[in-house]
């Protein structure tokens, strides 16, 4: 009896030194022995290794007593041993039916259930408790579903895993506790039984492991299903929005006062079907249009001013008449399009424009029809002399203002109508003016050719004399030499500003009848030897303004002081060092109306300008002299 009462002390002190060792994290909680070789043996194990085997490789590692120690001591070592390795191969039974008590107390703690009863399990009980701890996961994983339905986070859910695992230690302390005192109560009968039930339960324990972490892993694919399902969800919705947006009526961004609607600029490609009688003005400008058609203006017959300017139209969009309902249109602006060609309009227009176009030609039929049109402007097209018709403007009866700029006109073009009033013709390659091509327009009355390349020369001996009605000439900005003679009797303001005129011959307005009232010399090349005592002959009693600004004078002309209606005098930025006594001012002038007289700019001296120089000046804040050229030099 002495026997049996060593072996069950030495194993239950085993079991409490092995206790010590669980790891709550291992494959499948083995137990290890705090000797100091079975560790080393067990760390160089591989995963999974039954603890019976690792017993049997310490036992094998373990170092018997030589045969000089005595059979005695040998065979009591020996029955040791073999003691030791039966209480091991009941600890690893143990080991692996604790590991499966803890998972199913922590399935049973995270399900609500409670923990389970402790203790050893009874035959027969494995396939029923294993029933309910999967009910139990199955209530746990839909307990998460509506967890993750309520909006929790998954960071909130990794929380939830760590405290989890807290608990699982923790469990796994109090079993280890409770085994060993179930250890020391068990007896040696019930070892093989033990063990035979471990490994059912082990199995069991297993599955129960992977179907748990195969339900932890079906529930995260969920959520990121469910994740992909609200992202695709959401994805309609904006672009429920976005067409929401694209099919706004495109009028919702146009403005509306009075009997004018605007939709200038806000980006449509197609014009919106208006409904609107009373409507009398559009403005489409600035937009996208390529295509127009009748039934478009279907709903505005009043209209009378039409905006299209700075769209995408060409010959195409015009090929079906889209404009043939507006019975009452009078105003077509199609400026900074790409028409190639006049498109048939009706005859009720009275104003086109069709600047910035790709105009290339005008043919003889291309404005047929439209005999009440009175503002016609064909700028920045590529229109040349060769290119226009002698029979192209011949329907245009009404005509009084033709603007053709910045083209490439050489001459004026053939053909222009009688009944022009104003021809602009600015910013082109003209270098002559014939008296053919202005024969019989005596209606002008205000003729632009600046920014041209004209000269004295080239221009007609007579081209102006059949101008009888001709009231403003402008020829700044080309290379006259000298003012150009045979000007239109009745006119009243010639700009030669921005010239290279260095002399005006005597006598040049003459003819002129007292009508010239503006003259515009500014600069020039104009010097005191340029300009004669009698060239102003004829303009003394008309000339209110002459300005001889940016030219070489060196001193203020003698001829001023015989002009009775001046009024504005500008000879600053010259060369004037010299004020006589009575060089602006005639001693014997009364009832003078000169008001402004500039004269910055020069070399003069301001303190030797003799006191009564400018007594006729009406408003005594009407005289500049400062600041001088001499003055800032000496600075």
């Amino acid at each position: 009896m002495q026997t049996p009462r060593t072996w069950i002390t030495l194993a239950c002190l085993c079991g409490a030194a092995l206790s010590g060792f669980i790891s709550p994290h291992g494959a499948r909680g083995y137990l290890e022995t705090s000797s100091t070789r079975e560790v080393e043996t067990a760390a160089h194990q591989p995963a999974g290794t039954d603890r019976v085997t690792l017993l049997d490789t310490y036992a094998s590692s373990v170092t018997l007593p030589s045969e000089e120690a005595g059979d005695e001591q040998g065979e009591h070592r020996g029955v040791e041993v073999r003691k030791m390795q039966a209480g091991r191969r009941r600890r690893g039974a143990w080991g692996k039916r604790k590991h499966a008590d803890a998972v199913e107390a922590t399935a049973y703690r995270i399900a609500g259930f409670g923990p389970p009863l402790m203790g050893w399990r009874k035959r027969g009980k494995g396939p029923e408790e294993t029933s309910g701890l999967i009910a139990a996961l199955k209530e746990l994983h839909a307990d998460k579903q509506r967890l993750m339905d309520q909006g929790k986070t998954q960071q909130e859910e990794g929380e939830e895993d760590e405290d989890e695992d807290d608990d699982d230690d923790d469990d796994d302390d109090e079993d280890d506790d409770e085994e060993e005192e179930v250890c020391e109560e068990e007896e040696e009968e019930e070892e093989e039984e033990e063990e035979e039930e471990g490994q059912e339960e082990e199995g069991g324990g297993e599955e129960e492991e992977e179907e748990e972490e195969g339900q932890e892993e079906e529930g995260g694919g969920e959520e990121e299903g469910e994740e992909e399902e609200e992202e695709a969800t959401e994805a309609p919705s904006n672009e429920t929005e976005t067409q929401t947006s694209s099919t706004e009526s495109p009028l919702s961004k146009c403005q509306t006062a009075d009997r004018e609607i605007s939709c200038r600029g806000v980006g449509m490609s197609v014009l919106p079907i208006i409904l609107n009688p009373l409507a009398t003005n559009l403005d489409f400008a600035e937009n996208h249009i390529r295509i127009i058609s009748p039934q478009d203006f279907s709903g505005v017959p009043n209209l009378d001013t039409l905006d299209l300017s700075g769209n995408k139209l060409d010959d195409e969009s015009f090929s079906h008449g889209p404009l043939s309902n507006l019975t009452f249109l009078k105003k077509l602006n199609l400026d900074g399009n790409q028409l190639t060609r006049i498109p048939a309009l009706l005859p009720s227009l009275e104003e086109l424009k069709m600047n910035k176009n790709n105009l290339s030609e005008l043919g003889p039929r291309c404005f047929k029809g439209l005999m009440n049109l009175l503002n016609l402007e064909l700028g920045e097209n590529t229109l040349h002399e060769d290119s226009v018709s002698p029979l192209a403007f011949r329907p245009l009866e009404r005509l009084l203002h033709l603007r053709m700029d910045n083209s490439s006109f050489r001459s004026l073009p053939l053909g222009l109508p009688p009944s022009l009033q104003e021809l602009q013709m600015n910013g082109n390659l003209m270098k002559e003016v014939t008296e053919e091509a202005l024969r019989g327009h005596v209606h002008l009355k205000v003729l632009r050719l600046s920014h041209n390349l004209l000269h004295e020369q080239g221009i007609a001996t007579y081209a102006w004399t059949h101008l009888k009605s001709l009231e403003a000439l402008d020829l700044s900005y080309n290379k006259f030499t000298s003012v150009p003679m045979h000007l239109p009797r009745r006119l009243n303001k010639l700009s030669l500003q921005h010239n290279h005129i260095s002399h005006i011959a005597a006598f040049t307005f003459r003819h002129m009848r007292s009508s010239l009232q503006s003259l515009r010399l500014s600069h020039n090349a104009l010097s005191d030897e340029g300009m004669e005592r009698v060239s102003f002959v004829g303009t003394y009693r008309s000339l209110g303004e002459l300005l001889l600004d940016n030219n070489r004078l060196g001193e203020v002309p003698r001829c001023i002081q015989q002009f009775k209606n001046l009024q504005v005098l500008r000879l600053d930025h010259n060369q004037i060092r010299l004020v006589r006594q009575w060089g602006v001012c005639h001693p014997r002038s009364s009832g003078s109306s000169l008001a402004s007289i500039h004269l910055e700019n020069n070399l003069l001296d301001v303190e030797r300008i003799p006191p009564k120089a400018f007594s006729c000046l009406t408003d005594a804040q009407g005289l500049i002299l400062y600041p001088q050229q001499r003055l800032s030099h000496d600075q």
